[in-house]
């Protein structure tokens, strides 16, 4: 799978999910910070990526739409502890493959996920 991971996700989990053969770009390793919701977007479309993120606004799906991209995860995993994120990502990779991502808006939460578009 392709991941764009947003600068507000922790390290261990762009190198967890290396570990399981993800092809991971995380915009942290990349120093780029604080650019626009609207250019990771970009950037995700640009290179076929599904984005990770905590950030409630790629929920929006007014102004993305999950058919316009490969896939936006937003964690609402409150509070955020690395251990519930993985055993959240390890139960969704269960179900689903990048493929099935493409279009979709999938909210991923401590007790499961709900999965639109």
């Amino acid at each position: 799978m392709r991941f764009l991971i947003d600068e507000n996700i922790f390290p261990a989990i762009t190198s967890y999910l290396r570990s399981l053969g993800h092809d991971v770009k995380s915009l942290q390793e990349k120093g780029l910070f604080r650019i626009t919701d609207d250019k990771i977007i970009q950037i995700a479309k640009d290179e076929n990526r599904t984005v990770i993120t905590f950030d409630r606004h790629f929920g929006n799906v007014m102004k993305y739409p999950p058919a316009d991209t490969a896939g936006i995860i937003h964690i609402r995993i409150h509070p955020p502890i690395i251990k519930d994120i993985i055993t959240a990502l390890d139960t969704l990779f269960k179900k689903y493959t990048s493929s099935s991502f493409h279009g979709k808006l999938i909210v991923l939460s401590k007790s499961g996920y709900r999965v639109r578009g």
